[in-house]
């Protein structure tokens, strides 16, 4: 058995936009793997799934304080740096009050009793908007790491969040050690009542304010068309290079996708490249790096080659063969 990274792009036309298609096998040395599993907290004892008895209603104070009494089985001893990650729902998606609840979860572990340090998390929200990592990726066990070594943690708080009534969400969290995957905290739970339903709303865990502008108009003074639109033609690419796994997306057995977005000139280079939906462990840098060796076939307009805006989707796969 050993493991290869697959690296593929799906051939579509949507949205007036055009997708590249491309395949191909990754070179990755020999070893055992398994896909990346979603933040799993199971088993843990819950408050309300199963008793017959009334829901015993909580509080972030006696959570946070059972949390820290738990933190020194997953290393937080001495200077100790903590990271609290946002609480996500079964699926990997957040949501206003996950975020909100991460938040005061940190000022709480940062009051100066607890004599420990916490890492701002306008640091991690700036991180994650740089790299435009969506919560759905940074839910896995190896990325709250990854995440957590990028702002100099020891720690990382990992956070999970079921519904049990309607207006009641039960939240099960732990402490992970960022260097050592064998120092686990136990998982500990509370259950929180919800006033506003909008606040349970999922969302992708990017700021709205922070997206990504409209793509430029005009690239290094050539317009950009849309191809396959009012007599623009559909570009093509024949030499694509594929992205390599990173040493640390291997050691985390990442799987996943980036999307890509760039203008194809009339040159046939791909240029303005950015990313819309990233990746961690370095992946979207070495995906930038290798759409710049790239080389394509330009969409023409009245038979002149003209500049064209283009969407990638970039999946890495770690499989058996």
């Amino acid at each position: 058995m050993w493991a290869a990274a697959a690296f593929r792009a799906l051939a579509l036309l949507a949205l007036g936009a055009c997708v590249l298609s491309l395949s191909g096998l990754a070179q990755e040395p020999p070893q055992k793997t398994d896909r990346a599993k979603p933040l799993a907290l199971q088993p843990f004892a819950s408050n309300s799934s199963t008793d017959a008895g009334p829901i015993e209603i909580g509080n972030l104070q006696d959570f946070a304080a059972r949390l820290l009494h738990h933190a020194p089985d997953a290393g937080c001893l001495a200077k100790c740096k903590i990271l609290v990650t946002d609480f996500v729902f079964p699926d990997g998606s957040t949501f206003p009050n996950g975020i909100w609840w991460a938040d005061e979860l940190s000022r709480r572990f940062a009051s100066p009793e607890n004599k420990v340090q916490v890492v701002d998390r306008a640091l991690l929200s700036y991180f994650m908007q740089k790299q435009n990592i969506p919560a759905k990726i940074a839910n896995t066990e190896p990325t709250a790491r990854w995440l957590g070594k990028k702002c100099d943690a020891t720690v990382v708080l990992i956070g999970q969040a079921k519904m049990v009534t309607s207006g009641v969400v039960e939240l099960s969290a732990r402490f992970l050690n960022v260097n050592d995957n064998n120092l686990i905290g136990p998982s500990s739970e509370v259950d929180l009542a919800v006033d506003t339903p909008a606040n349970l709303a999922p969302m992708d865990g990017l700021s709205p304010a922070l997206r990504l502008p409209p793509f430029p108009k005009i690239v290094d003074g050539e317009k950009v068309y849309r191809p396959g639109t009012n007599g623009v033609g559909t570009p093509s690419c024949f030499y694509m290079p594929n992205p390599p796994y990173t040493k640390d997306a291997r050691e985390a057995k990442f799987s996943g996708s980036i999307t890509v977005e760039a203008a194809l000139g009339s040159d046939g280079l791909l240029r303005a490249v950015r990313i819309v939906k990233g990746a961690p462990f370095g992946l979207n840098e070495e995906v930038i790096k290798v759409l710049s060796t790239w080389k394509c076939k330009p969409a023409q307009l009245d038979r002149k080659p003209v500049t064209t805006v283009v969407h990638f989707e970039v999946n890495f796969r770690l499989y058996d063969q």
